[in-house]
């Protein structure tokens, strides 16, 4: 009788060690991952954040420049949309394909409006008015950043999982 009921015992303590053991490494590679994860998705919430504030930010002060700007306060914005360039180039890694190419196409825009205002308020005569009221228009039309803007929080989302956790 022994000689059958040893063996099932030898292979259920067997099975039991060895699962103990596979369990103990799953356990701890599921924490590291778990801990690795987090930190990546804590460290993605900060980067979106900032493009988003960086980026209402940068239009805040077209908008106000455009009424009361300065060449000073020019310098200043030029600064703060390198600033924004540099960001969002350095957090690259942590950005889709989409989101870099979206993020291009409004820096592009604020360039744009920019440098049209900056002229007008450089040159101070009214030469270039027409470019300048262009500008303002695209500003106050709020295209194309709407759209720009809409498709990044989108994509925002969309990696974040916040449809998931409920809005």
């Amino acid at each position: 009788m022994i000689e059958k009921i040893l063996p099932a015992i030898i292979t259920i303590i067997g099975n039991v060690l060895f699962y103990l053991l596979i369990k103990g490494r799953i356990d701890k590679s599921i924490e590291k991952n778990k801990i690795a994860y987090s930190g990546i998705f804590k460290e993605k919430v900060n980067i979106y954040r900032e493009l988003l504030e960086k980026t209402y930010g940068i239009k805040k002060d077209l908008n106000r420049f455009q009424y009361v700007g300065t060449k000073e306060e020019g310098t200043d914005l030029m600064h703060k949309i390198n600033d924004y360039i540099q960001f969002y180039s350095i957090n690259q890694p942590f950005l889709s394909d989409e989101m870099l190419s979206d993020l291009n196409k409004i820096r592009a825009e604020f360039q744009e409006v920019f440098d049209k205002f900056y002229m007008h308020i450089a040159n101070g005569n009214s030469d270039n008015l027409t470019e300048f009221f262009e500008a303002g228009n695209k500003l106050k039309n709020n295209n194309p950043f709407k759209e720009i803007e809409e498709r990044i929080v989108s994509e925002m989302r969309k990696d974040l999982k916040v449809a998931e956790f409920g809005r």
